[in-house]
């Protein structure tokens, strides 16, 4: 399948041949997902995520970006700003759009070479 490489300001968004990962770059951090289910998934959430929430919940905290999305089992967090999260939004957005248009493409080629191949046998 074709290569699908995505990029905001902050943000990195690529599949790779070599290993068939989704690896996502944003600011300092680094996340590879196996599958397109998973990143779809992480998407989903952030998606349900209403930034100006968090920054009222956090806005006494001593964190300058209010909004805290843990891993699970980790320390780990992102703080993201509200700029942040629609950033990611967007990067994440954009990059299932674009897989998911490839992949639908891929697959029709198939057929249509199948259904080809049929008619010349």
């Amino acid at each position: 399948m074709e290569k699908v490489d995505i990029r905001t300001i902050h943000g990195h968004l690529f599949t790779c041949d070599k290993c068939n990962k989704f690896h996502f770059e944003f600011n300092q951090i680094a996340i590879d997902f196996s599958t397109i289910q998973i990143l779809d998934n992480f998407h989903d959430y952030l998606s349900k995520l209403q930034g100006d929430k968090f920054e009222r919940l956090n806005r006494k905290t001593k964190y300058i970006r209010k909004i805290h999305i843990p891993f699970p089992n980790t320390a780990i967090k992102l703080v993201l700003s509200p700029t942040d999260l629609q950033e990611l939004k967007t990067l994440i957005y954009r990059f299932i759009k674009e897989y998911k248009m490839i992949e639908e493409e891929s697959i029709m080629i198939k057929k249509l070479t199948y259904i080809s191949e049929r008619q010349w046998n």
